[in-house]
């Protein structure tokens, strides 16, 4: 039974372990967004 609770504890730890990646923010490196110019946006005006 400790093969069993050994190979449990390995897939509960890389489980939470994923799960903890995926709470990351990808977006969160982006924070500073560029300024669209005027000339791009009035285009169609």
């Amino acid at each position: 039974m400790n093969i069993f609770a050994t190979i449990l504890t390995f897939f509960s730890k890389f489980f939470s372990l994923v799960g903890a990646i995926s709470s990351v923010n990808p977006c969160a490196g982006y924070v500073d967004e560029p300024e669209i110019p005027k000339e791009l946006t009035n285009l169609y005006e």
